[in-house]
């Protein structure tokens, strides 16, 4: 395992957003957990691993199966006369996806903080709390 599948976790940890196209360009949120938090054993590492690997594959095919819904939307909205006939379910269907993508991150991040200690989950937690964009923060607690 390399430490791109423990990106994954982070992800679940940091980014919660309702669409891809709020996230910044550059895979915001994405951090390396390992930077974060300096002190994890070897036990640690690879339940995380192998929690970030699952979640990966999940999300990944979760992804897939986004792109193909937001390729047929595209082709579908473009074309003339009403096609909302075809849309709608589509829009359902890309919402669902969307929402099954922030459900599995949410799960990942239960599992990870399962892993890690109360002081290495304060750590991540602050760390997250750094990065978050001017105004998330007082969204997220309303």
């Amino acid at each position: 395992m390399n430490i791109k599948t423990i990106l994954i976790a982070v992800a679940a940890i940091c980014v919660f957003t309702p669409s891809m196209a709020q996230r910044p360009k550059d895979g915001g949120g994405h951090r390396d957990i390992t930077k974060i938090v300096s002190d994890l054993s070897a036990s640690q590492k690879k339940k995380l691993d192998a929690i970030n690997e699952e979640s990966k594959k999940t999300v990944d095919a979760l992804r897939a199966q986004q792109k193909a819904v937001r390729d047929s939307i595209a082709m579908y909205i473009h074309r003339e006369g009403d096609n909302s006939r075809i849309l709608y379910p589509l829009f359902d269907r890309e919402a669902h996806i969307q929402s099954s993508i922030s459900r599995e991150m949410y799960a990942t991040k239960i599992k990870i903080d399962a892993v890690l200690t109360a002081e290495q989950r304060k750590m991540v937690s602050e760390a997250c709390r750094r990065q978050e964009p001017a105004g998330q923060k007082s969204k997220m607690r309303r």
